[in-house]
């Protein structure tokens, strides 16, 4: 069969990060009044869907990825450029701020392109299948992890089907129950042959930096009751073998040109042996490359920490949450509880081997009141993160938060495209929606004050290397690149 797997246009007036918190993805706002991405923004390929199109190609059909994020399409540019391909079938990925556009996309392309099945996947599918399969925009829906359904779903559309595994839901063909991979290994090399990879950047690399996204692990064994990541990856974490990855790394490395990798594992240091291997293959293999993670603040220590860092690893991110010590060990991180003091020296350990820390922020977690915002800022004024993300709670369908907020009435709306991770969306026992607005100002205003001269010095540093390393020029020279795209993007 003839298959394009669709990564949509961010909807009118945002711009979608549709890889992120566990697949609902999060957005910024943006001027733009039609369908599209702000060439400014940061672009991301969201992994499974790769992953499909690399298990559907190994399947033996015929497969495009048109990824409308990167390349700016509008809707009717989308229906088009689909439509020039002639498929049988095409896979959209759906996510929650954009979810209303999403629908649109899909509908628009099973109206005007005759004859084609439309299937929708995503984490959003889990916990808001009644929404997408009423719009009549699907005539499938995949829950759970899309590598391990499409391939039969492809039987079933041409009547091969064996049984047993799909179902019909509200007029939509649904597998039956959730599914996730539970072997990375077994899944074939990503086709990166099939994305525009320098089109692609992320900023903790720059832009003009092209780099690629890649699993080691998968999946999150924690049960944080605001997090949608078990949700939407799998709640327990799967491994892949180590020097598989780094044969990924060096593929790309060499016909690629990828200098930068940004691993997308939930708790990237959760097995500490397997990543002492995969950094030690690095170093062997002798791949001058930088990468970034995203881990738990429990799960490191100083020794691994210096050995990522020779392996090239520039930026570690962590979620801290709430910085009062209350509220992190009542409502914070699953399996935390009294740990606050030992996240703060490990975070402080990380800036000191000299790896770029970043820290993540929640403000609006139940039992949220001003006391545990100025115990948020207290901590924040003691770590100086020097790079630091403030985002207002958001009660993501399928989680525990979601279902306690909407039992005790502190939803203030369930239209989902103001659920961008930043936008509150309820309130907490204590504050109004204003007031976390309000609070989330206060933490971050409090944090640039606090990192003023830190951020300095940082500067002087880096200017004082990169001239060192004839960089700078290139370097001044792309910032200039993204400045001038961000000013085009919002004149126009």
């Amino acid at each position: 069969m003839k298959i394009v797997i669709l990564q949509p246009p961010s909807p009118p007036y945002m711009n979608v990060k549709r890889d992120l918190a566990g697949g609902m993805g999060v957005a910024d706002p943006s001027k733009r009044s039609r369908f599209g991405h702000d060439p400014h923004y940061v672009t991301m390929p969201y992994l499974s869907l790769l992953y499909a199109a690399g298990v559907l190609k190994r399947s033996g059909h015929e497969v495009t990825f048109l990824d409308a994020q990167v390349n700016d399409l509008d809707k009717e540019q989308v229906v088009a450029q689909v439509g020039q391909h002639g498929p049988d079938v095409v896979v959209q990925l759906m996510n929650l701020p954009s979810l209303y556009g999403d629908i649109e996309i899909l509908k628009a392309l099973r109206e005007g392109l005759t004859g084609v099945r439309t299937v929708a996947m995503g984490t959003v599918t889990i916990s808001l299948f009644d929404i997408i399969a009423e719009s009549g925009a699907a005539d499938a829906i995949v829950r759970g992890d899309a590598e391990l359904m499409l391939s039969p779903l492809m039987e079933e559309f041409e009547g091969k089907g064996q049984g047993g595994l799909f179902e019909r839901s509200k007029g939509v063909l649904v597998n039956q129950g959730v599914r996730h991979v539970t072997d990375l290994d077994a899944l074939p090399p990503l086709p990166y042959e099939l994305l525009p990879l320098e089109k692609y950047w992320y900023f903790p690399f720059g832009v003009g930096v092209p780099y690629a996204s890649i699993f080691a692990s998968r999946g999150c064994s924690y049960h944080c009751y605001y997090c949608p990541y078990p949700m939407g990856f799998g709640d327990r974490i799967i491994h892949r073998d180590p020097v598989k990855v780094v044969d990924e790394i060096e593929d790309v490395y060499h016909k690629r040109g990828i200098r930068a990798i940004l691993f997308r594992d939930q708790v990237f240091t959760m097995d500490r042996d397997r990543t002492l291997q995969l950094c030690d293959e690095i170093i062997r293999r002798g791949l001058k490359i930088s990468w970034l993670v995203e881990t738990r603040l429990d799960k490191i220590d100083e020794p691994l920490v210096r050995r990522m860092k020779e392996a090239g690893c520039m930026r570690m991110q962590f979620g801290i949450e709430s910085g009062d010590a209350a509220l992190f060990d009542k409502v914070g991180k699953d399996g935390a509880a009294g740990k606050l003091e030992e996240f703060f020296n490990n975070f402080a350990m990380v800036e000191r081997v000299g790896v770029a820390a970043h820290m993540f922020m929640l403000v609006g977690l139940l039992g949220e009141n001003w006391q545990t915002v100025r115990g948020t800022i207290k901590a924040v004024q003691r770590m100086k993160p020097l790079t630091l993300q403030v985002a207002v709670v958001t009660p993501y369908p399928g989680t525990g938060l979601f279902d306690q907020a909407k039992r005790k009435g502190l939803l203030s709306t369930e239209n989902f495209s103001q659920y961008s991770g930043f936008i509150p969306v309820s309130r907490t026992e204590a504050l109004t929606s204003e007031e976390l607005v309000q609070a989330r100002q206060m933490i971050m205003q409090a944090h640039s004050r606090a990192v003023f001269w830190k951020r300095k010095r940082h500067l002087a540093e880096l200017a004082i290397r990169y001239t060192r390393d004839g960089s700078l020029w290139r370097r001044l020279q792309r910032k200039y690149r993204g400045w001038k795209m961000t000013s085009v993007a919002t004149s126009s």
